[in-house]
């Protein structure tokens, strides 16, 4: 008798990790923030548009209603998800991104529409409805593609292995930060088209049909529409099978007979990208559009090193459980060839297509989130090194050294997505001096966080020094002119500060030299000021710098917002840095905000310290 679970390890596994998911979604909702951390912002932003602005607005072609949206709902920076189109009329816009998502969505946008008009939300496509609706949305299509892949792998592998792969993956990778916590980007969704594609393909190797072939299309189709730069995986399919030279004719002789088959995958591959070619056709008058300006690939010079190790966004630096399967080719290309060629084509394939991005990085992510949806491709050797290392005869501490490691790496990266959702693991701009100065850290000080800007930092810790006042500006005693950016209105002891905005990009400096200060070559500099502002004082530096002759010798600068900032109360902002070795008496040491394209915010008691060691007190 058939058992009713033939595979219920994975299927158990599958489960409990969709619920994991689903709790990990509720512990951090962000659905009604009116900021950027909500759910349809910045790019996801650009993917979702055509839903509200098509249905709702009724206005595709200006996108009107978008300065409305930002307003209220503040998604991103700017609207930089649609733009002018080249050559036509003023105020008609294209959008940046492709409609693939925008189909997907469908669906969960009127689920969404129909819950805020019953609950009483605006239906302006962006209020909290929608955002959870489409948070839900990546869920239930990554809980499609892991169900999908496990199908796959159980095809090569047992229920065991299969489980592990599963847990791995899902625990043990970036997948999770874009399953979850990023679910509006394309990531999770191409994740699940790379699954289906694998099935599809998997089921007509074994049984061509002519149905089959043309998912295989569609499938490809619509990975396309979400991402163009997926045509790579086309490779797949037309390798799969292909393990050696008899093999690679036997599949070319297959494809000949089978031509109607290759005629339909063609044909789904077109109907898949038609809805694009339409939309651009409609908007620009061209049915192929590049619109992404002035960012491009160089192909001839991939950012290889970067994408794979950089402290900044190194794939394997940030997600090194990634390892198994790259070691993982091996055994599958000794136990299916056939399978093991177009996963490695393609992942070579996809690396060069991804490291050739010039912005290699992919904006705000942890880790190589453009590497997220090759994980459906590389479960198989995932799986086979798994396999191997399950094989009797492996000896005992290897196994047990194996499942310490994971469990360690698994431990790193879940940890690693709590800093990173915390703020602490900077979505941009991590390089080697932060990463260790944040590693396995819950709770970094303001010495940990000036690692983000500046090289130096004191020698010892801080409590082997004691500071000897330099000089402070507390702007107590300047009249309070909106011409010269000093206000009444608030201070950090008194009344009176200085207000950095536009208007102002440059504030009051406090201005030393080194023999009036009693100041020597190599010697510590503490530069500090007491920051408020009402929603974070983005954009703004406290900067140090000397000078010899109006010409700068030094200039340091660290951010005035970081994770330790608190909204609407004063902050103390500090960072040390050593004097030039070949300083002089008669330079100019200076200490004053930069605001320039920055938020507003209030700047008070401005001041330099030289951290003295104790041993010279």
């Amino acid at each position: 008798m058939k058992p009713r679970f033939p595979h219920p390890y994975s299927l158990l596994a599958l489960l409990l990790l969709f619920v994991l998911m689903v709790q990990a979604r509720l512990w951090a909702p962000y659905w009604d923030t009116h900021n950027v951390q909500a759910i349809l912002t910045w790019d996801a932003m650009g993917y979702y548009i055509y839903l509200p602005a098509h249905f709702i607005y009724h206005d595709l072609r200006h996108m009107a209603f978008a300065a409305d949206i930002m307003r209220e709902y503040h998604p991103s920076g700017s609207f930089y998800q649609a733009g002018q189109v080249p050559g036509g009329p003023a105020g008609e816009v294209v959008t940046k991104y492709t409609c693939g998502l925008a189909l997907l969505w469908t669906p969960f946008f009127w689920l969404g529409h129909w819950v805020a008009g019953w609950l009483g939300y605006k239906q302006d496509g962006f209020s909290a409805p929608y955002q959870v609706a489409i948070a839900f949305a990546g869920l239930l299509y990554g809980l499609l593609g892991l169900g999908l892949l496990r199908r796959v792998l159980l095809r090569y592998f047992t229920d065991v292995v299969t489980t592990l792969v599963l847990v791995l993956l899902v625990l043990g990778s970036n997948y999770f930060q874009y399953a979850v916590f990023d679910g509006a980007m394309a990531h999770t969704y191409l994740f699940s088209g790379y699954a289906l594609l694998l099935w599809l393909t998997v089921r007509w190797h074994a049984r061509p049909t002519r149905l089959g072939a043309l998912s295989i299309g569609l499938t490809l189709g619509l990975l396309v529409l979400i991402r163009p730069s997926e045509a790579v995986a086309v490779v797949v399919p037309l390798l799969w099978g292909v393990g050696s030279l008899a093999a690679a004719r036997a599949k070319g002789q297959l494809l000949l007979k089978r031509w109607p088959d290759v005629l339909l995958l063609a044909l789904g591959g077109l109907l898949g990208v038609l809805p694009q070619a339409l939309y651009w056709h409609w908007a620009t008058g061209h049915f192929l559009f590049y619109s992404y300006g002035d960012q491009h690939f160089s192909f001839l010079k991939p950012h290889l090193w970067s994408v794979l190790f950089s402290f900044r966004k190194g794939w394997l630096l940030y997600s090194p459980l990634l390892l198994l399967p790259l070691a993982g080719l091996v055994p599958l290309w000794r136990s299916h060839r056939g399978v093991a060629v177009p996963v490695l084509a393609y992942f070579l394939l996809n690396l060069w297509v991804v490291s050739a991005w010039d912005i290699w990085w992919y904006g705000g992510s942890i880790g190589q989130r453009a590497l997220v949806q090759s994980y459906a491709a590389l479960a198989l050797p995932w799986a086979a090194a798994v396999a191997w290392l399950l094989q009797p005869g492996r000896r005992p501490a290897l196994r047990v050294a194996a499942v310490v490691l994971a469990v360690l790496l698994v431990d790193l990266n879940l940890f690693q997505h709590w800093q990173y959702m915390r703020s602490i693991i900077n979505p941009e701009e991590m390089n080697r001096r932060y990463y260790f100065a944040v590693f396995n850290n819950t709770m970094p000080t303001q010495a940990d966080y000036n690692m983000l800007d500046v090289k130096t930092h004191l020698p010892r810790a801080e409590r082997y020094y004691r500071p000897q006042p330099l000089g402070k500006l507390d702007f107590e005693s300047q009249p309070a002119d909106p011409a010269t950016g000093i206000t009444a209105s608030l201070g950090y002891y008194s009344r009176q500060s200085f207000r950095a905005d536009a208007a102002h990009a440059y504030g009051p400096a406090l201005t030393l030299t080194l023999a009036a200060a009693g100041l020597r070559p190599g010697q510590y500099v503490r530069a500090s000021c007491q920051v408020y502002s009402d929603w974070g004082a983005w954009g703004n530096k406290l900067v140090i710098s000397t000078e010899r002759a109006g010409k700068a010798r030094l200039w340091e600068a660290v951010r005035l917002q970081n994770n330790l900032s608190v909204n609407r109360t004063w902050n103390r902002v500090y960072f040390d840095v050593p004097l030039p070795a070949d300083a002089q008496p008669n330079d100019v040491v200076k200490v004053y905000v930069l605001s320039e394209n920055a938020s507003d915010c209030y700047i008070d008691d401005v001041q330099a310290d030289l951290m003295k060691p104790d041993a010279e007190w």
